[in-house]
Parts: C-alpha cells; sequence; structure tokens
C-alpha cells in the first residue's frame, strides 16, 4: 500500500476481524489506504478515515483521489490510457527517455528572443524580464478561487468520440482539491511507476477560464502584456466585430480564449491539433512540460485527418501493425521551462506530458493566415444558435455569416496597440 499498490481482500478482511466490535462496511477506497489506516477506521466504529497525528490528511491520499479510486471502482475500471501506460514504460525502458526513437527524425524546436515573422514552425520564446503572468502559480490560484469547481479527465483534450471507461473518465473538482492531489502524486509518484497507474490515476485540469470570472479586472489590465514579442494576433480586432454585432463585452468575449491548466507529474495531452485552425501560445508559469511536434503535412503519417483533430498513434511505441507510417513521421521536441513560451502555428500536431507539477497560461489566436476559420471558434465558444425560437436563430446564423464575410475581407495585417 505504501507503494499505491491495493490491499487485497482477504489483507481487509484479515484487518477487520481483530475489530469485533466493529459492524459497519469498510469504504471501497479502503484498499487504497495503509493497514494503519484501515485499523484507525475500525477501532473507530468507522468515524476515523485516514488522518495523520496532528489532524493532517494522510499521505496516502486526497479528497480528490479518494472519489476517482472509488469511481475507477464503481466502473471496474483496472487500466489507466494508453497513452499513461506508454509513458511509464518510456521512463523505464529508454537511455533517453525524451528522444523519440520510432521516427525519421526529432529534431529540437528553434528559439528566439521573439516570435519571427511569417512564422510557419513552432518557436521557443525566451523568458521575458518580469513577464506578466509570473506570480499565478497554483498557490495563486487555491488562494484566489480554492472553492471554484471544474472537471478533470483522465485524456487530454477531451474528444466527443472517447470511449466509455479510463478513456472518457472524467471527476469534478475543486481548484483547492486538485492542487492538493497534484502534491500527493508528486510526493508518492513522481517517478510515474506503471504498477501504481491506478493507485494513483493521472487525471488533467484543463481549460480553465478563471479570466471570465474573478480575475476579468486583472486581464482587462494586462491582457495585452500576455503575449510573447511580435506575435500576430488579430483576435482582439474581430472580436470587437463579434461583441458589436451580439451585443456583448468584447474583453469579456475575448477572456474566455485565455486557459488555464493546472497538471499533475505524468498528466498527458494526447496527439492532436488545435480545432478550427487556431495558432496556440502556451506560457508555462510553473513546472516543466515535455512537447512533441509534427507539421501538418505528416497528418498521414499520424492516421489522422486534419477534421478529427486527435491521432490514435502511441508515440513512444507506434504498433508495427496498425500505424507502419508513423515511423517516417519528422518531429520536433522542447521541454518548456519557467517563464518560457511555445509558439504553435496553426495545423501543427502536439503532445504534451507535465514532468513536474505544472501550471500554464495558454492562448488561441487567429490572423490573416488562418482567419478563415475564426467565426467556427465563435460558434464553439458562445451559445449563439440554440435560442428556441427560431427567428433568433435564423438571426444569430445570418449575423454570423455576414461576420465571416467581414474577417475574410480584411487585409490589414496590422495588430492594434
Amino acid at each position: 500500500s505504501l507503494l499505491g499498490t491495493p490491499l487485497e481482500r482477504d489483507q481487509l478482511e484479515a484487518i477487520r476481524k481483530r475489530f469485533p466490535s466493529f459492524k459497519g462496511k469498510l469504504p471501497d477506497e479502503a484498499k487504497y489506504w495503509t493497514q494503519t489506516d484501515v485499523e484507525l477506521f475500525c477501532s473507530s466504529e468507522g468515524k476515523r478515515r485516514p488522518q495523520a497525528s496532528g489532524g493532517q490528511k494522510s499521505t496516502q491520499s486526497c479528497e480528490l483521489l479518494s472519489r476517482a479510486r472509488v469511481k475507477l471502482a464503481q466502473l471496474r475500471i483496472s487500466e489507466a490510457t494508453l497513452e499513461y501506460r506508454s509513458f511509464c514504460r518510456q521512463l523505464k525502458e529508454a537511455k533517453d527517455p525524451w528522444k523519440l526513437s520510432c521516427v525519421a527524425e526529432c529534431a529540437d524546436v528553434q528559439r528566439a528572443p521573439s516570435v519571427p515573422e511569417g512564422l510557419r514552425s513552432p518557436v521557443l520564446v525566451d523568458k521575458q524580464r518580469d513577464w506578466t503572468a509570473r506570480l499565478w502559480n497554483m498557490q495563486f490560484f487555491v488562494r484566489e478561487f480554492g472553492e471554484d469547481q471544474w472537471f478533470c479527465c483522465s485524456r487530454c483534450p477531451r474528444a466527443q468520440d472517447d470511449a466509455e471507461g479510463i478513456d472518457g473518465f472524467v471527476v469534478e473538482t475543486t481548484v483547492e482539491e486538485y492542487v492538493d492531489y497534484v502534491k500527493l502524486i508528486q510526493r508518492m509518484d513522481r517517478k510515474c511507476i506503471e504498477e501504481n497507474s491506478i493507485a494513483f490515476p493521472r487525471l488533467g485540469l484543463d481549460g480553465w477560464l478563471p479570466f471570465s470570472a474573478k480575475l476579468f479586472p486583472l486581464f482587462v489590465s494586462c491582457w495585452k502584456q500576455l503575449s510573447p514579442p511580435n506575435i500576430k494576433d488579430l483576435t482582439p480586432r474581430w472580436i470587437r466585430l463579434f461583441a458589436n454585432t451580439f451585443n456583448m463585452d468584447w474583453q469579456e468575449a475575448l477572456a474566455r480564449y485565455y486557459e488555464i491548466s493546472i497538471r499533475a507529474t505524468g498528466t498527458i495531452d494526447r496527439l492532436h491539433t488545435q480545432m478550427n485552425g487556431a495558432h496556440l501560445w502556451l506560457n508555462q508559469i510553473e513546472g516543466r512540460r515535455l512537447f512533441y511536434l509534427f507539421p501538418p503535412q505528416e497528418s498521414h503519417n499520424l492516421y489522422a485527418g486534419y477534421d478529427v483533430g486527435v491521432s490514435p498513434v502511441d508515440v513512444f511505441f507506434p504498433s508495427a501493425k496498425r500505424h507502419p507510417l508513423f515511423n517516417e513521421a519528422r518531429a520536433q521536441v522542447v521541454v518548456l521551462y519557467l517563464g518560457q513560451t511555445l509558439v504553435i502555428p496553426s495545423g501543427w500536431w502536439w503532445y504534451s506530458v507535465a514532468l513536474e507539477p505544472s501550471v500554464t497560461l495558454s492562448h488561441q489566436y487567429w490572423n490573416l493566415d488562418n482567419k478563415v476559420h475564426f467565426t467556427q471558434s465563435l460558434r464553439e465558444k458562445f451559445d449563439l444558435t440554440s435560442s428556441v425560437a427560431r427567428a433568433a436563430r435564423e438571426s444569430a446564423v445570418r449575423s454570423l455569416e455576414s461576420l465571416h464575410e467581414q474577417v475574410i475581407a480584411d487585409e490589414d495585417s496590422d495588430v492594434e496597440e
């Protein structure tokens, strides 16, 4: 149990028999407790769940992990996602775990002090002095949003066609509960041992939108300083057009395009591309994340069309039978450190894994290169066409079509200051 191996049923029963006065039932999560914790529970007639001396939380569990373990047991899930099991195996077997040995080439992502003109490949932008988001770490979000609720999932990003079981596993949590879970994972299973993958399942808090809520005033005051230098981002200009059309606050609408992800060590973003043809930048606020990236022309070797958005390939141990062409793919690799920003052009495929407890600020954006996809993102971000009134729905559709035409006609590349 100290290593994350569940207690067997006969072990639990043997402990229980030593406390004949205990007439209750051991909870499903008890198999993940230590023997001492089970003894404490039974001796107190079920009144005391795992706690260490001084009222501190158990080193073996936390609120989120307990709920996740019970739900996994109820759903009879006994195996982690393919992506996580593959990563565990890579850590265990590979001499150089960050190098992809199964592709034709794995080059380093280019580095630069600012975003180059005519961006066509990913770029790692160096840490800026006194960068704006530097104070937005886990403790900041716990202090400001501890009780806010969000969902964490076993597979990021979530997809509509994810099957039931571990691939579609989702648990509701608060920000504070999730940060407690991140700390526990780091303490108990930071080496990502595959045998611990169900005792300490990996869940990611992804796509959280704090700037649309309590942090909106902060966002208004600093959003222009969040992007890396020389970025060509016309999203604010087109959001203004959208907001004027639909009578919204344009900055509130813009805030929805800035997301926070908090990750435990070993939490993975599976191989995917941004929807709606978006460019993307990711600024690392805390911890480190490893990225593998593939250009759009590699889609065939990744066995996924552009409109699908996700690839089924195991990047570390691809199936020679199902995905033989992956060996011909050309990839890039980078480890994103504190303060650095990774900029990913539209259409590029990427995979990521948190190497440490991690906080990342990300922003999807559009400019003249990918403007044809912009209005589709509005349909997904905002509830515009679900009105029960047919006339209202038709009016919203016409307005979006008109907005699309305005965006397509916009040939001014200047970014507003």
